[in-house]
Parts: C-alpha cells; sequence; structure tokens
C-alpha cells in the first residue's frame, strides 16, 4: 500500500509501510501519487515509497514561484529527478546529484514560467545504457517552497487560516486535508491573480483585473504560540446549521474562534437554509469579535473531494464570501442598479445567475454591461474569474483599519524546537522509518517528560512517558503508515 502526499510541520516523523505494490520503470504516463502544492514559504509536501520509475504530479504550482524537489534525505540512492508538465511532454528540467554527492541523490529548484501541473519523475541511476536497473527501492521526494512570485513580485499580506471542521456525520462531512488545502490554493490563485481560468475575462474588463496581493497560509502556530496544522476537528449532535452563527461557538454544538484580530476564521460544516457560505463584514469585528469568519458548506469547501461537485466546485464560493470578509459588497449593491461602493465596476441590475452571455447590458451599462465575471457576483463557479482594480482599494483600506491586526500576527511562523520548552538538542531518527524511533535531547533531572504523537488527523497514535534520557524512544512497531 503505497502513502499518499502529506504536507509535514515542524517535528513530524515518518513511519513507513513495508509492503509495496508494483512498480513502474521507466516513465509510463501514469501519475502515483499526487499532491497539492505548498503555497507558504518553507512548507513542503512529501511522497514516501516512490519507487525508481514512478512519477509524482504536484498540482497547483505557481508561475514564478520556485520549488525546491530533492530526494537529498534518501542518500543511499542514485537517484535522478526530471520534470514534465502534466500527462508527458517535452522534458522542462532535470538534476543527477544535486544534492552535492556523486552517485548520490538529487536536487533542483524549479520556478515554472506557467502555473499548473507537473509530473515529477524518479529514476535509480546506474548509468547511461541502463538508468534504472531496479525499481525495488524506496525514495522520499519533498517538494518545498522557497520563494514566491519571483523577489519581485512578493505579497503585501499572508493571512494565517485555521479551519475549523465541524461535523456529524464523520463519512461526509469530516472533510479531508485534501480538500482544505485545495482551498487554500484557490484562495492564492484567485487573490494573486494567478488563476488558470483568468483568460474568460473578457478583454473590456481584462485591463482592470486586479493582482490583490494578499496570500494565505495555513495557521502553523496556535494563538498561544504552540504548533499546529491550521485544522480543528469537532463532531457535533448538531445534524444541520443555518446563518444563525450557532457553528461558531462550542457552547451551540460549534466550535469556538481563534483570535479573530490575527487569523481568517473558517467554519465547514452541513451548512443547510440554501445558503452556499456567509461572512461578517469587518465593521462588526469591534462589537461581535466572537462570531467573525466565514462559513462555508462542506460540499462547496475547495475543489476536490467526493462531495463537491459542479456548479459550485472550484472553490469560489470561498473567494466571494472572503471579499465580504474583507469589505466587499455584491457587484450589484444589493439593490436594483445599486452601488457596491466601487468605482470601476459596472453598475447593475441585479445579481447574475449560471453564465451569462458578454455582454450582459442592464442599468444602461452598455456597451460593456455587467461584470458578471466578478468573484462577488453569483455566477457559476468556472464562470467568476477576477476582482477588480477599484475593489483592490477598498480592501486595502480594510486591512489598513479595521482589519490591521492581521499585519502583526505571527499565525504563520513555524514554532521552533527552542520555543517549544526546556527539551535541548531535540531529533528524531531515524526519520522516516518502520517501527522504533529515538528521539534525541535531554531534560533536566528530576523532569518527567510525556510525549505524545498525533496523525494529520490530530488522532493520538502513541503515548509514552518517559523517566529518564535512556527512554527516550517511541515504539509505533504496530501502528499504520502515515504521519
Amino acid at each position: 500500500m503505497k502513502n499518499i502526499f502529506k504536507a509535514l510541520s515542524v517535528l513530524s516523523l515518518l513511519l513507513l509501510n513495508t509492503i509495496h505494490s508494483s512498480g513502474q520503470c521507466p516513465y509510463d504516463n501514469t501519475a502515483y501519487l499526487q499532491g497539492t502544492a505548498p503555497t507558504v514559504i518553507g512548507n513542503f509536501i512529501e511522497a514516501a515509497e516512490t519507487w525508481a520509475g514512478e512519477f509524482n504530479r504536484v498540482t497547483g504550482m505557481v508561475a514564478g514561484n520556485t520549488y525546491r524537489i530533492s530526494t537529498c534525505n534518501t542518500p543511499t540512492y542514485d537517484s535522478q529527478i526530471s520534470i514534465y508538465p502534466a500527462g508527458g511532454g517535452t522534458l522542462i528540467a532535470s538534476d543527477d546529484d544535486g544534492c552535492g554527492t556523486s552517485g548520490g541523490p538529487s536536487s533542483i529548484d524549479f520556478t515554472p514560467t506557467v502555473s499548473g501541473d507537473y509530473d515529477v519523475l524518479l529514476d535509480y541511476y546506474q548509468d547511461a545504457q541502463n538508468p534504472c536497473e531496479s525499481n525495488t527501492i524506496d525514495m522520499t521526494m519533498r517538494v518545498t517552497l522557497i520563494s514566491t512570485g519571483g523577489s519581485q513580485n512578493p505579497p503585501d499580506l499572508t493571512i494565517p487560516v485555521v479551519v475549523h471542521v465541524v461535523y456529524n456525520d464523520p463519512n461526509t462531512e469530516n472533510i479531508s486535508d485534501a480538500q482544505i488545502f485545495s482551498q487554500i490554493q484557490v484562495l492564492n490563485a484567485d487573490y494573486r491573480r494567478l488563476n488558470a481560468d483568468f483568460s474568460i475575462v473578457p478583454g473590456a474588463f481584462s485591463g482592470i483585473a486586479a493582482d490583490m496581493k494578499i496570500e494565505f497560509c495555513m495557521a502553523s502556530r496556535t494563538p498561544s504560540g504552540s504548533a499546529t496544522n491550521g485544522i480543528t476537528r469537532t463532531q457535533t449532535s448538531v445534524l444541520e446549521f443555518t446563518g444563525d452563527n450557532a457553528v461558531k461557538s462550542s457552547a451551540t454544538g460549534g466550535k469556538d474562534p481563534w483570535n479573530p484580530q490575527n487569523y481568517l476564521n473558517f467554519w465547514v460544516c452541513n451548512l443547510g437554509g440554501g445558503l452556499l457560505g456567509y461572512a461578517q463584514f469587518p465593521a462588526d469585528l469591534a462589537t461581535s469579535p466572537e462570531t467573525d469568519g466565514v462559513v462555508i458548506g462542506y460540499k462547496y469547501f475547495g475543489n476536490t473531494g467526493p462531495a463537491v461537485a459542479p456548479p459550485y466546485n472550484l472553490g469560489r464560493t470561498a473567494t466571494h464570501e472572503v471579499g465580504h470578509w474583507l469589505n466587499l459588497r455584491h457587484i450589484w449593491g444589493d439593490a436594483s442598479c445599486g452601488d457596491d461602493f466601487v468605482n470601476d465596476t459596472p453598475t447593475q441590475e441585479d445579481h447574475n445567475y449560471q453564465c451569462p452571455n458578454f455582454p450582459h447590458i442592464t442599468c444602461s451599462n452598455g456597451p460593456n454591461g455587467d461584470m458578471f465575471m466578478d468573484y462577488m457576483d453569483y455566477v457559476n463557479d468556472n464562470c467568476m474569474a477576477m476582482f477588480s482594480e477599484g475593489q483592490k482599494v477598498r480592501v486595502q483600506a480594510t486591512i489598513a483599519g479595521a482589519r490591521s491586526g492581521l499585519s502583526s500576527s505571527l499565525g504563520c511562523q513555524v514554532v521552533g524546537i527552542d520555543e517549544i520548552g526546556w527539551l535541548s538538542g531535540l531529533s528524531i531518527s531515524p526519520n522516516p522509518g518502520k517501527g522504533e524511533f529515538r528521539i534525541s535531547g535531554s531534560f533536566p533531572a528530576g523532569e518527567k517528560l510525556n510525549v505524545t504523537v498525533y496523525n494529520l488527523m490530530g488522532q493520538i497514535v502513541n503515548e509514552t512517558k518517559v523517566v529518564d534520557q535512556a527512554g527516550l524512544k517511541i515504539d509505533l512497531s504496530n501502528s499504520s503508515a502515515g504521519i
């Protein structure tokens, strides 16, 4: 059974399977593992147990970002990395021995010129005539984001996100980490004007389409300073939530928010009443901080998952609602030929549904008509693709005002080992491993240490009480493979 891509955080350990499925060698135009490219500098995804000749598909790579793709933490094998467009085609880049050792692992810094999905082929390099002599060896491939947007175009603000998954039915409503990560990727693409479907914007409006210069990260630090993956999971007896904010409080079957001055709180739940999602405007932050944030139905969060289906399957419900959270109004001003307080969005009669034909003229706004492809209209996900420069100005004013606390938030900063406490010289080995892990470090005489191992779902896998330095080890030989 093969491991899938997982996003790793500080002090993660990787437990490997000991049973393998058959690999393919050489490149056979089939993706074996798939994961979403990291969106925060320093974060990475990792594919364990990748056999020589297999390739891994990395989705959502952003043009101008630089990703370090390496097998440096698998030093035993002489690997070779080759990068192709998703589905094959012309070789884009390759590396052999890039980790600095001749006949050793490989590393390459890759900056795509086009946003999209890429296939990374790993070979066990023997020689030019037989580059893949054995496909029964394991290599670990890591993809780390080392810079964003090129050095010339960094974001003005990165917003820490916490996603509170509140579920009654664990089989349908307790959405996967992958679905959550896909939503963050959509937000980053949409708010940086890097969405692959931007081409649908008519020429009449594309010139005022804005890069909002905002990015989003899964929080790596809680309000109290502890390490986190930015996800909380709460099982509830509530079958269906409505727009009454009950999901935002543990007292009413939901989950209390993290400090809304410093975090964007998402609640993902079974949302009824015909709602896809709803948000609180920043004007209410001072008086109602306990309800600040965005609520999205679990069927409409992200662009992957068994319940996600057209026409609201591309993650644009969250893009729209975060717009409200940043003080953008509906583009029609919530009135017939109303005012959204943005100068460059044409006045339009009402909301639009589905996919209107361009131009759609209302309120004497010809010749170009409604800007229905704006994220703040109500069209289908695959028919919205832009914010305007005027909307950007309004959001910038909000960030400088009611949401100024985001600029000083530590939510995106990784918690370092030195901040965890008095355990010094901490390391875990072997990592990855297949059973017993040893912790290297020391703690003051007379102190006792409790070690708890969690999986990425937040479930406890193992608890160990350590009373002396020699006991710094964890036995996971009976645990399932994972991170």
